[in-house]
């Protein structure tokens, strides 16, 4: 059993690496570099100074592993829902923790390749479930992971290989401030992890992102989902937007806290379950 468990982490773990990689994990057929000349000149200028003020390239490059706990309000009514991820972005991999008053849900997955796991959790026993629950939670998981990650981390991901900037022209800002730029942001058609089209309101005085709007795939523009970004911390060096208020509906407000950036993945928490 032990030589099991042993061989399933190691296979879990390079699952996605290739021989000799150097780089970080993505999806096939990716990019290797963003390509500036694909973009509009002064979407790009915008841009550049977004990246510049939450830290620079070379903060995002030295995150291997970002770790984080979410809360998701709805309603007074409603007890938020809480959760914990880590995105291992040198391996491709995702963790994400469901909490709930009857025990949590575990996903562990590749991001880009097959494979991954999903299990209950109560106190510190693991529990099986059954394939339409792991189904649900797995979908769940990517679902959270492709909107999490892009809102949280949108400054760096501006310039990500396979990214196209459109400078939209202004937009209004709130009660009486000063209009904002808008960029139109589309990612790789081939990165099956980012499929919506987000729309990215810059303040020009901090150049920082003030708000976001998401276009899903296959919906016309027309039809967005938007949140106000606010509560800017530092994270590894990182200044990151943790707090947003969705624009529609007033009772729905996404916080992350607790980030942490490491600069190796945290294998303990990709440990497959033996079943």
């Amino acid at each position: 059993m032990l030589a099991r468990i042993t061989l399933l982490t190691l296979l879990f773990t390079t699952l996605g690496c290739g021989p000799g990689r150097t780089t970080f994990a993505r999806y096939p057929a990716s990019a290797p570099a963003f390509d500036r000349a694909a973009s509009d000149p002064k979407a790009l200028e915008i841009a550049d100074r977004v990246l510049a003020a939450a830290g620079g390239q070379d903060k995002w490059n030295a995150a291997k592993q970002i770790r984080w706990s979410v809360s998701v309000t709805t309603g007074k009514a409603s007890p938020p829902v809480t959760f914990e991820e880590a995105w291992d972005r040198w391996n491709g991999r995702h963790y994400n923790r469901l909490h709930s008053a009857a025990g949590d849900v575990v996903v562990m997955r590749s991001l880009y390749e097959a494979g991954g796991t999903a299990f209950g959790e109560v106190g510190h026993n693991r529990q099986t479930i059954g394939t339409a629950d792991s189904e649900r939670a797995m979908t769940n998981a990517r679902e959270r992971w492709a909107l999490d990650t892009t809102t949280l981390f949108l400054p760096f991901l501006l310039e990500a290989p396979g990214t196209k900037l459109e400078l939209v022209g202004e937009a209004a800002g709130e009660a009486g401030q000063p209009p904002l730029d808008e960029l139109k942001v589309t990612f790789d058609p081939k990165d099956p992890t980012r499929t919506s089209t987000y729309h990215v309101m810059v303040n020009r005085g901090t150049n920082q992102i003030e708000r976001i709007e998401i276009v899903k795939a296959g919906d016309p523009d027309s039809k967005r989902l938007g949140y106000h970004v606010a509560t800017w911390v530092d994270a590894g060096g990182m200044k990151l937007g943790t707090v947003y208020q969705n624009i529609g509906f007033a009772d729905e407000v996404i916080t992350f806290s607790g980030l942490a950036v490491a600069a190796e993945a945290d294998e303990a928490l990709f440990v497959p379950v033996v079943q």
